[in-house]
């Protein structure tokens, strides 16, 4: 590879952005004669890019490769900027109070009470957030007069991370995104599977900047030759979340996945049919590959391996996986509380002025105590997720399955288990982002014959069944709420 992605959080800032450097990676691949097919999938993590590229026969040697990148919005050669910047909350803030978003509620209400038409009741709840591409777009053309200067001279061009990487890899010769990450914009309208005339004229988003949207199984184009040896055809694109329930194998309507990474991503497959949502989950296009359609709903919460890794930070413990047995030696967290909040409150609550902060802290508070709070803290939050999902989406849930890197945490997963009242399924490799992409690849070319064969492949390592009733967690978790709300609106300006 001939990047290098850098990941920087300004200190005393709401800056969270990754720096693309220029460098060099010698790969070695298979010998002439195979052949390889390639998927792209955003964000990208290290272990993504070097599964990815194994996936692939391709084994990169110990120098630099791609590094650190949840990442969502690109901005010309100076930096990617990521879903947890918070830069555009002060404009998030003053668009969702604003006098357009108010007439644009109330006259789609007025339409949908005489039309009845579900669209017109979910376009009325439309509110922005700092984690859409959307309004850190907006700030971007408001702030950067490069940028605004660009705009002007038709050159420049938006992109998530698939966007760019493909551009890069083809040399240029590709410029396009899929229907999956195209949908996680925030300006992409998922019920006429195009880019929003209406958000992009509202929040002045010029449409001749947006990148053509195509299938996520498609021919790309190939990688440059100069850059693997063998010029490798990309026939996939697809989104962060919708590839892991794609490798999940979420195939079916009212399957689940849980993903619990740097944040927490609830999805459900809602198969043909987008839902009309209330304004905490929001409808996805999970993909789409010739005339199979398959569409998703998705909650987030932010900070949920954040938090683990910043108490690491604070030497709280030397390695994430002394967290389980740090909390399981208690019975309880006397009283501590924990509010997962660097990056702002997500839905149901809305807040990115929020502050992450302990409460009920006492003189025999130690370290065990703050780290069980922290896990417990992310089981709240997916019982908060979960109980949204119930609300919302009227589709009964069959399986859920769970993946990212805090899945391996026991304590969470089954305290997950026992607040939902649910069954969660573990499957034995974690990095779904991962295998979900390959699979993609492989469908594409031959290599799986069907989705069938695929669901044949997955391994499950544990599935995590109630063990306690939710009333015996009901105490802390009212107490749990009441430490949100006093953390909200801490901020009075990001």
């Amino acid at each position: 590879m001939d990047t290098y992605l850098d990941r920087y959080q300004v200190p005393n800032s709401n800056q969270d952005q990754i720096n693309p450097v220029i460098t060099s990676t010698t790969v070695r691949s298979r010998p002439h004669g195979h052949h390889y097919k390639m998927a792209l999938t955003t964000p990208l993590s290290p272990l993504l890019m070097v599964s990815a590229l194994r996936c692939q026969g391709i084994y990169p040697l110990p120098e630099p490769c791609l590094s650190h990148g949840i990442i969502r919005l690109l901005v010309g050669k100076k930096a990617f900027i990521s879903w947890q910047d918070l830069r555009a909350a002060e404009l998030v803030k003053s668009w969702n109070n604003s006098l357009i978003m108010k007439l644009l509620h109330g006259a789609t209400l007025v339409l949908h009470f005489f039309s009845r038409n579900k669209v017109m009741l979910t376009v009325s709840h439309i509110n922005f957030s700092t984690q859409h591409a959307t309004l850190r777009l907006t700030w971007i053309l408001q702030n950067l007069s490069e940028v605004k200067r660009a705009v002007e001279e038709d050159n420049c061009c938006f992109g998530t991370i698939d966007t760019w990487l493909l551009y890069k890899l083809t040399k240029g010769s590709s410029y396009t995104t899929d229907y999956s990450n195209a949908s996680t914009t925030g300006f992409f309208d998922p019920y006429g599977m195009c880019w929003s005339r209406l958000i992009t004229t509202i929040v002045s988003i010029p449409l001749s900047i947006l990148p053509p949207v195509k299938d996520t199984s498609y021919n790309f184009g190939s990688v440059d030759e100069k850059i693997f040896g063998v010029p490798i055809p990309v026939v996939a694109l697809v989104g962060d979340q919708q590839s892991a329930m794609f490798g999940e194998c979420c195939f079916e309507t009212r399957h689940v996945k849980l993903t619990m990474g740097t944040g927490t991503f609830l999805d459900i497959n809602s198969g043909k049919n987008l839902q009309h949502v209330n304004g905490g989950f929001y409808p996805l296009i999970g993909w789409k590959i010739g005339q199979e359609l398959v569409c998703l709903a998705e909650g987030n919460a932010g900070d949920m391996g954040t938090a683990i890794m910043w108490a690491q930070k604070l030497d709280l413990f030397t390695d994430a996986a002394e967290t389980e047995k740090m909390a399981l030696s208690l019975e309880d967290s006397e009283g501590v509380y924990f509010v997962p909040s660097f990056s702002g409150l997500q839905a149901p609550l809305n807040d990115p002025c929020a502050c992450a902060s302990f409460m009920g802290l006492k003189h025999s508070t130690n370290k065990y105590h703050l780290v069980r709070a922290i896990l417990e803290s992310i089981a709240f939050r997916n019982k908060q997720l979960y109980d949204m999902l119930q609300r919302e989406i009227q589709i009964p849930v069959t399986n859920i399955w769970a993946d990212g890197g805090v899945c391996n945490n026991a304590f969470v997963m089954q305290m997950t288990s026992d607040l939902i009242n649910e069954k969660i399924d573990r499957p034995a490799h974690f990095d779904m982002t991962c295998l979900g992409a390959a699979s993609l690849a492989g469908l594409a070319v031959g290599f799986w014959a069907d989705k069938e064969e695929l669901q044949k492949l997955r391994q499950s390592e544990m599935v995590f069944k109630p063990q306690k009733k939710w009333q015996e967690y009901e105490v802390n978790m009212e107490n749990w709420v009441k430490a949100v709300k006093r953390s909200m609106n801490w901020y009075n300006k990001m």
